[in-house]
């Protein structure tokens, strides 16, 4: 009896080896494989399309775009604004993030996403309070169906307050006008109201700087497709540098968006 139930013991000694290791490389594999295909979090909006327009260029770092894409539920459009074949790119590398921005706008004028972010190609900078894939993950579409315009870069109080003199010059003599000057002869020749005509100059105007935000589909309907070509079209003939008339753009996106002007 004894000897056949150290047999037995050996037995199952013998037979379990390969289930322990087995089970031990499961484990292994477990912990040390990402799933190629990881689920998608729930879509809490999956009644609104999101549009992500980044403005980059064949140097950029991208790689935080996958995983911030994995962890929400925008579509992305990433222009190249230094190559003529890349499959995203803009009629001329003119004006920084502002002609991606524009082209955008009028080529999807007619199929415009109910919320767009435009957003820079970086994950993060010092005019960023959180990384690039954490607003993506966290800006709620509700919020800017809304507002209908907001900043990622939260401000108890925008610290770029600019005054304008009304001073304004014609369009082909800006290339060494001052910001202010530059400024408003742009908002003079450009900014219509709802019945397109020329609105008052402001005294003031202000906004979180550097050119990130997110926009509604009715705020970009508040303008036609021609008002936006009209834009575009100074930003590509102008003699004023990219780093000026971009920053023309960076000062007033708020005000072509229909916003107050000071933020």
């Amino acid at each position: 009896m004894a000897l056949t139930s150290r047999r037995t013991h050996r037995l199952l000694i013998f037979l379990s080896k390969p289930l322990l290791a087995a089970l031990f490389v499961t484990l292994i594999l477990r912990w040390t494989i990402t799933p190629s295909n990881p689920r998608k979090p729930h879509n809490p909006y999956p009644h609104l399309s999101k549009a992500l327009i980044i403005a980059s260029t064949t140097s950029s770092n991208l790689t935080w775009l996958d995983p911030a894409l994995r962890d929400s539920h925008w579509t992305p459009y990433v222009y190249t604004t230094d190559d003529t074949t890349a499959e995203l790119t803009v009629p001329i590398n003119k004006g920084n993030e502002a002609m991606v921005y524009l082209t955008w706008i009028i080529d999807h004028y007619d199929t415009l996403s109910d919320v767009m972010f435009f957003h820079h190609d970086h994950n993060q900078a010092w005019h960023q309070m959180f990384s690039s894939g954490y607003e993506l993950k966290h800006l709620n579409p509700e919020t800017v169906l809304r507002d209908g315009y907001i900043s990622p870069r939260c401000l108890p109080g925008c610290e770029n307050i600019i005054t304008l003199s009304g001073d304004v010059a014609p369009l082909s003599d800006l290339k060494s006008a001052s910001r202010d000057v530059l400024i408003s002869s742009v908002l003079h020749e450009f900014w219509l109201d709802e019945e397109g005509k020329k609105q008052k100059l402001p005294e003031k105007i202000a906004a979180p700087c550097c050119a990130q935000f997110a926009v509604s589909k009715q705020r970009v309907r508040r303008r036609s497709r021609a008002e936006w070509e009209a834009l575009r079209s100074w930003l590509i003939k102008t003699n004023v540098s990219s780093r000026e008339s971009g920053r023309v753009l960076e000062y007033t996106w708020h005000l072509w968006f229909g916003m107050e002007d000071e933020l």
